[in-house]
């Protein structure tokens, strides 16, 4: 049973963690700070932006106020301004980087089934994009409209561990930057033993070749059109004569006309409706450089996969499951955009706007290890019930003034109480037509 004492210290660890950061030094080494502050102290900064962004209220007014009561005194909207440079900015990327540092020396727990622990981390890497400000468009080039006039948007490629239920990095690009150019990123943290989890935005045979030769595995969906040899490595292999064949495949090929890059080819037939779903939206495609073949709406009745991990780790049904779990970040996304403001970008200069959005990234890293996690652990040990992110998402959303306060001063209200709130309200429901995203990995024990 999760008792007083540990209810109290659960409450507080978020400012702790952040304290933990040591964001005096970073604050002195990023220049944000100079000497002593008398008001506007690095640690009531981070947490008035907490509070603005997720409130919404992300007017200078605002978060001057904001800041104004946490420190206990008049701040003008001008004074914040002027401390938002570029001094603030390489502040908030100091402490983002802290923070993910800190929250991978974590304990490792959440691993919710037995069918992941052969590998280090699972990992997977994602984008979403955000709509900025017109005037923008110089620091952030996005798509063009119907009369060509250029939008500014920018995108957060993001890595998750599913294993550690963490963020591992994040990178702010421009929008026109797509997901394959951003596919060799995850070369900056890949471990030897990981699981990396490609989407067919991130296909990519340089990256997947060098996953492999860092002893760390794949798994991906195959683009069509990407060369397919047999197991001598020359003979080419017709992909839609084969399934057609055999129905089903579990094959090791050499992929690529130049990587020639060895691994396991899995492809499975598809529900005849969900088949016919995939090829209306290939054909409804708005690119229309991207006219599917004849060939490619045949190959949209199988799931076709390529990866290195062995068969007596995996069968061929089991990867397709594994793979169905990246849409966990896709939640995550949900996440912060519905319930913690991140869409609701200001208009305001390009520092301000950066600023906005790496101050949420601390609070959503820091949430994720420090509060989901321990929140899931806490409830699901006491009685089995599992805790949704969104749903204690949207708890802190709408509560945020009265969790603030109560980080503040925990003495003075009751952490048991708040505890119980978050517990009723913010559990997965019964249901029987579908799975949540922890019980289909329960299901994978």
């Amino acid at each position: 049973m999760l008792t007083l004492k540990q209810a109290d210290r659960l409450a507080v660890q978020f400012k702790e963690k952040l304290q933990n950061l040591s964001p005096d030094k970073l604050a002195r080494q990023s220049r944000f700070v100079r000497r002593a502050p008398r008001k506007i102290t690095p640690i009531n900064f981070l947490i008035g932006f907490f509070i603005t962004v997720l409130t919404g209220a992300n007017a200078l007014s605002a978060l001057a106020a904001t800041i104004g009561l946490l420190c206990g005194c008049k701040i003008s909207k001008q004074a914040i301004d002027k401390r938002i440079q570029a001094s603030a900015l390489k502040f908030l990327e100091l402490v983002l980087a802290a923070a993910l540092a800190s929250t991978a020396k974590t304990k490792r727990q959440p691993v919710y089934s037995q069918a992941l622990k052969p590998f280090k981390r699972v990992l997977v890497q994602d984008s979403t994009h955000l709509t900025l400000d017109p005037k923008l468009a110089e620091h952030f080039p996005g798509s063009r409209n119907q009369t060509n006039k250029k939008r500014a948007m920018l995108k957060i490629q993001t890595v998750i561990d599913l294993i550690a239920e963490q963020f591992c990095h994040f990178e702010l690009t421009a929008f026109i930057k797509n997901d394959q150019k951003a596919s060799p990123m995850i070369l900056q943290i890949l471990q030897a033993g990981d699981l990396i989890i490609r989407d067919l935005g991130y296909f990519a045979l340089a990256t997947i070749t060098a996953i492999q030769r860092g002893g760390a595995y794949f798994l991906s969906r195959l683009r069509y059109g990407v060369a397919l040899y047999e197991g001598d490595g020359e003979t080419p292999l017709d992909l839609l004569a084969t399934v057609k064949k055999f129905g089903r495949l579990d094959i090791d090929v050499y992929v690529g006309a130049k990587e020639k890059l060895r691994a396991r080819l899995i492809a499975l037939p598809l529900p005849d409706d969900i088949a016919a779903e995939r090829r209306r939206k290939a054909k409804a495609n708005r690119d229309r450089r991207l006219k599917p073949s004849k060939e490619h709406l045949e190959l949209l009745g199988w799931e076709i996969f390529i990866t290195n991990v062995e068969r007596d780790v995996f069968t061929a049904e089991r990867i397709a499951e594994i793979y169905d779990l990246r849409w966990r970040i896709e939640i995550v996304f949900k996440s912060w955009k519905s319930h913690f403001s991140l869409a609701n970008v200001p208009r305001a200069s390009a520092i301000r706007v950066q600023s906005y959005i790496y101050a949420m990234l601390i609070f959503v890293a820091m949430f994720q290890t420090y509060m989901y996690v321990q929140l899931y652990q806490a409830h699901y040990q006491k009685n089995s019930q599992q805790l949704s992110l969104l749903k204690l998402a949207r708890f802190f959303k709408e509560h945020i003034w009265a969790l603030i306060l109560f980080f503040q001063t925990p003495e003075e209200l009751t952490p048991q109480k708040l505890l119980e709130q978050i517990f009723y309200h913010c559990v997965y429901e019964t249901r029987t037509d579908r799975r949540n995203y922890t019980e289909k990995i329960a299901a994978l024990s």
